[in-house]
């Protein structure tokens, strides 16, 4: 009787150091990153078309905020470019989604006019 509690004790004690590491584990990368910080996708933009969808990445990508395209795979392979199987979302980190919808929001100057008059 006395292996089988001496088994056990070893066997429990080996289970709480590895549950102290996991905790300290976790303490651990949550000081090093200053919290929890979700890095999941966040819906930025949904756009109508493809074309409208990429133009919207390049210009959250041309202000330094990594963006992607999903869309419905039906709609890539037959070619849709409109309706509902055309359309596309723009996503973005979840830290950079508020950046990323201001900078949407912003107007542009469409002044093709360098100022170069011939």
């Amino acid at each position: 009787m006395t292996t089988l509690a001496g088994g056990l004790q070893r066997l429990w004690g080996r289970r709480k150091s590895r549950d102290r590491t996991v905790e300290a584990e976790l303490a651990e990368t949550t000081a090093t990153k200053g919290g929890p910080v979700s890095q999941e996708p966040v819906v930025v933009w949904q756009a109508a078309n493809p074309m409208e969808a990429q133009i919207v990445k390049g210009r959250l990508q041309s202000a330094g905020i990594p963006a992607i395209v999903r869309g419905e795979s039906m709609g890539r392979i037959y070619g849709f470019v409109y309706g509902g199987l055309a359309e596309r979302d723009v996503l973005v980190p979840a830290p950079l989604a508020e950046t990323a919808e201001e900078i949407l929001s912003e107007e542009i100057d469409w002044d093709l006019d360098s100022g170069d008059s011939a």
